[in-house]
C-alpha cells in the first residue's frame, strides 16, 4: 500500500486513465479490463487499481500477489510508461 491512504474509486478512474494512455483505446475498454481482470484473478478491484498506478509511478508497492497480476497483465505497457516517467 501506498503512502496516499486506502484505495478508493478515485484510483480505479486513475488506472482507468493510466491504461488508455499506455495502452490507448476507450475509458470503456480500459475499466472492462482493470475488471475482468481483477475478477478473473479474485483480487481486489481497487488493490489493483491502486497497484496499477504504482507500478506506472515507478514505484515498489502493493500486494505481492496483486502486483503480479497486474505485470502480468500489463507489465510491457507500464513498463514504458515508468520509462516515461523517470525521463
Amino acid at each position: 500500500m501506498t503512502s496516499r491512504g486506502p484505495a478508493s474509486r478515485t484510483d480505479v478512474d486513475i488506472a482507468t486513465g493510466v491504461l488508455v494512455g499506455v495502452r490507448g483505446g476507450s475509458v470503456a475498454r480500459a475499466v472492462e479490463d482493470l475488471f475482468a481482470t481483477a475478477r478473473d484473478n479474485r483480487v481486489s478491484l481497487f488493490e489493483l487499481s491502486r497497484t496499477v498506478i504504482t507500478i506506472a509511478e515507478g514505484r515498489d508497492g502493493g500486494e505481492p500477489e496483486t502486483r503480479r497480476v497486474a505485470l502480468a497483465r500489463w507489465g510491457t505497457a507500464l513498463a514504458t510508461q515508468e520509462e516515461l516517467i523517470g525521463s
